[in-house]
């Protein structure tokens, strides 16, 4: 039994030295590197930045990667704008696509978020001892431009209230 194990165990190596052998005539090919980005990479450029809550990021990479050619609707030929709704528990996204899948306008509105640290600070800074009541996240890109991003955030002191509001345009 052992000799039998033994033969079956050299003729399975023996496999492998063959299957490792260089063969004639094949040639390795190198092929050049290919640099894929999504149709809508400015979109993402302009509205997603350090003070962009992760929730929204999630929808904005939705969004950004959509393929208007899966919708029901979409017929190159008629259609020249596509309007998509993408919604989060606390938000949504409102974006319009050409029959390419570029998106031309996007409206982007969020309340009660967990606000970025940055925006917490200036939130913060100085207003000890108060309370966030409620948020708001809003931004607005058209036609390759961001043209609009706020945060209205009011705050409460007891009976005091407070309403502040932080703008990240370009």
């Amino acid at each position: 039994m052992k000799q039998f194990v033994t033969l079956l165990i050299f003729l399975g190596l023996t496999c492998f030295v063959f299957a490792q052998e260089e063969h004639d005539g094949i040639t390795a090919v190198t092929l050049d590197a290919i640099t894929v980005s999504p149709v809508n990479v400015d979109y993402l450029q302009k509205v997603n930045d350090g003070n962009t809550p992760e929730v929204v990021q999630e929808l904005q990479y939705k969004a950004a990667n959509f393929d208007v050619t899966s919708l029901n609707e979409y017929d190159k030929k008629d259609i020249h704008t596509f309007e998509v709704v993408f919604k989060a528990s606390n938000g949504d996204i409102i974006a319009s696509y050409t029959s390419d899948g570029s998106i031309v306008t996007a409206f982007e509105n969020f309340e009660n978020i967990v606000l970025p640290m940055t925006v917490r600070k200036m939130v913060f800074d100085g207003n000890e001892g108060w309370k966030m009541e409620k948020n708001r996240y809003i931004c607005v890109f058209s036609e390759d431009n961001l043209t609009k991003k706020q945060y209205k955030v009011t705050l409460t002191d007891g009976n005091q209230k407070k309403k502040m509001t932080f703008d990240f345009d370009e």
